[in-house]
Order: C-alpha cells, then sequence, then structure tokens
C-alpha cells in the first residue's frame, strides 16, 4: 500500500505534465535540426571558370590576269591594285582556339561574305547581300586543350564588281560598294556537360572595295590573343545523409506531437474528474469541511485510511470534529481528515485514483 507521502508526491502526479514539456522540448529540437539539415541538403558547387584564347590571322594574294605591266603572276598583300587587272584574290584563314583545361566543345564555322552597297551621299546602307564563300564545316575539342582552323580560299573579284557596278549604272545612284569577308565560328558544349558555352564570333574581317579603279584591301585582324572564360555550370550535390536523418526525425516528431497530444488529454481528464469531484464534495458539505493550507506531519500520527467520504462523514457524526481538507496539488490531489486525539482517518483523494474507480 502507499504511503501517504508517496501520495502526496508532486513530481509523480505530475508525470504527465513532465512528459509532455520533455517532449515538447524534443519536438523543437527534433524541428531546429531538421530546418538546419533542410537548409543544406543541396549544396551549391562553385567551380572556377577556367580561360581559354581565340588566336587568328589572315593573309592574302592577288592573283593577276596577264598583263604588260607586272611580271608577277600575283601582287602581296597591303598594296594597292588595279582592279582591270585583278584575276582572283587567294585568301588563307587561320584560327586557334586554346583552352587552360581538357574540354568537350563543338565547333561550326563558315566563310561568309557581305557585298554591301551605301548610299554615297549619307553612308546609309542600300543593299546587302550574303553569301556562303565556304559552307558550315564541324570540329570537335574532345580530349585535347586546342584546335586550330585553317581554310584557304579564292575570290572571283570580277563577279562581285560586275554586280556593284551593274547596280550603280542602272540605278543612276551614286554608292560606296564592298565586299566583307569573314570567319564565323560557333562554339557550344555538349548538353552532358558542366560547363555552358554558346557563342558565335566573327573574326577575321577582310574589305574588299568595289567599283573602284584601285583598290586597297583592309584586314580587321584577331592577331593578339583575346582572353575569355569558359562559365560552367551552377551544379549541385545532393546530401543524402541529411535526406535520412531528416526523415528520421519527422517521424519521430509525428510521434512527439502524439505523446504530447495524449499527455495533455489525460491531464486535462484528470484535473477535471478531481476538480468536479473535490468541488461537489466542498459545496455539498460546505459547512462540515475545513480548508487548510497546513498538512500534519502525518508519519506521528496513527493513520487510519478510509475508502468512501461517507465513512469520513460518518466518523465526524461520531466524534462530533469537522472534517479537515487539505489541497496537495492543485486540480490532482487532496487530503480529507478527521484528527482525534493520535488518529488521524484519513481519506487520500487524488485524480489516478478516482480515474482507476471508473
Amino acid at each position: 500500500m502507499k504511503s501517504a507521502n508517496d501520495l502526496f508526491n508532486e513530481d509523480k502526479y505530475n508525470k504527465y505534465k513532465t512528459r509532455a514539456i520533455v517532449y515538447s522540448v524534443f519536438l523543437v529540437l527534433a524541428l531546429i535540426i531538421c530546418t538546419y539539415l533542410a537548409f543544406h541538403v543541396v549544396k551549391k558547387i562553385e567551380i572556377k571558370p577556367i580561360n581559354y584564347t581565340d588566336t587568328g590571322t589572315v593573309d592574302y594574294r592577288v592573283y593577276l590576269k596577264k598583263n604588260e605591266f607586272y611580271p608577277e603572276t600575283f601582287l602581296t598583300k597591303n598594296k594597292s591594285y588595279p582592279t582591270s587587272l585583278i584575276d582572283y584574290i587567294d585568301i588563307n584563314y587561320n584560327y586557334v582556339f586554346n583552352i587552360e583545361d581538357i574540354t568537350d566543345i563543338n565547333f561550326e564555322y563558315k566563310v561568309v561574305g557581305e557585298l554591301i552597297i551605301e548610299n554615297n551621299t549619307n553612308k546609309k546602307e542600300l543593299l546587302k547581300n550574303y553569301y556562303d564563300v565556304i559552307s558550315t564545316k564541324t570540329k570537335e575539342l574532345n580530349g585535347i586543350n586546342e584546335i586550330a582552323i585553317n581554310e584557304r580560299f579564292q575570290i572571283n573579284y570580277d563577279e562581285y564588281n560586275l554586280f556593284a557596278n551593274k547596280y550603280r549604272s542602272s540605278l543612276g545612284v551614286d554608292t560606296n560598294s564592298y565586299l566583307k569577308l569573314y570567319l564565323s565560328i560557333k562554339k557550344t558544349s555538349p548538353d552532358s556537360s558542366n560547363y555552358d558555352i554558346n557563342e558565335t564570333s566573327n573574326i577575321n574581317e577582310v574589305i574588299i572595295p568595289l567599283s573602284e579603279k584601285a583598290i586597297e584591301i583592309n584586314i580587321d585582324s584577331v592577331n593578339n590573343k583575346s582572353i575569355k572564360q569558359v562559365v560552367f555550370k551552377q551544379t549541385t550535390k545532393v546530401n543524402y545523409v541529411n535526406i535520412g536523418i531528416i526523415s528520421v526525425l519527422a517521424i519521430l516528431s509525428l510521434l512527439f506531437i502524439k505523446i504530447i497530444i495524449q499527455s495533455i488529454i489525460k491531464m486535462n481528464k484528470r484535473r477535471s474528474l478531481y476538480d468536479k469531484y473535490v468541488g461537489k464534495l466542498l459545496k455539498e458539505y460546505d459547512r462540515l469541511i475545513v480548508e487548510t493550507s497546513n498538512l500534519l506531519d502525518l508519519k506521528k500520527y496513527n493513520v487510519i485510511k478510509v475508502k468512501e467520504f461517507t465513512e469520513l462523514l460518518d466518523v465526524r457524526d461520531n466524534l462530533k470534529i469537522p472534517i479537515i481538507y487539505y489541497c496537495c496539488v492543485k486540480h490532482l490531489e487532496g487530503l480529507f481528515y478527521v484528527k482525534s486525539g493520535n488518529d488521524i482517518y484519513a481519506l487520500f483523494l487524488s485524480s489516478e485514483i478516482l480515474e482507476n474507480q471508473d
């Protein structure tokens, strides 16, 4: 049988309250840990961009028709050329792509010609025709860090010059005409790569004047190295350990919530049952019961336990002594007793006892 002091141990009878508090703390900690780990499930991987260089050069020769003035069959670059003596122009494009690290890059390139006719008065464009001087070709940078493109071709000067002259004479417009040639290179990275490059470069522009008695060919060439960067795709790494921990904590959190709800329900149930029962006794037997805020040291007395309040009423009626009520733990437990000399007739009530009686 439990002793009186055991029955009035507040910590023991507050076990549901303690359990609710403890598991609430566990729940908060689990949620904090889950939140922290959630922000670290996916980690962005920063990769330093790598440099690459484009180097382009162009060379040309102007081949002459048979004539009595020039013993040579061709003239080298950077000279003035009589257009009536030009047979064809031999052009050689050289392009080198070099990158710091070995990567996979696809190259598409072609030589494009633009015949441009402008109004000589205001320099506004009147006509522009496009020509694929060299159709599209492909190369791959695969397992190496350098690739070279070398293309040599001939331009029939009379073909373009006659067209420009016909436009001028037929329309009677004072024009300025020229043929612009350039190497168009498109660089793309494979879809499976972890970097991203998608650019088109027009390099090594050659400007050949038309409708003139003598011409000078101008070159806008990438003779110096042009340093650029390959930008890596933003990659991420998934931390599956964090996902596993979050899953476990989520399950535990649901368990904690269940325990907390059950504890609160039981706490409320016990308090309601105890308060209801004691409140009824205090109201019904108000004239017979005296409430006290001090509890006697029960160890010094002969405690005689009674099971029902009616038995305590019989003791009171026989001894003509009031019933004393002491609240041990608010809403949870209390003691009704009648003191006669060294004897104490006691009725111990608690939410746990009342619950078990149900």
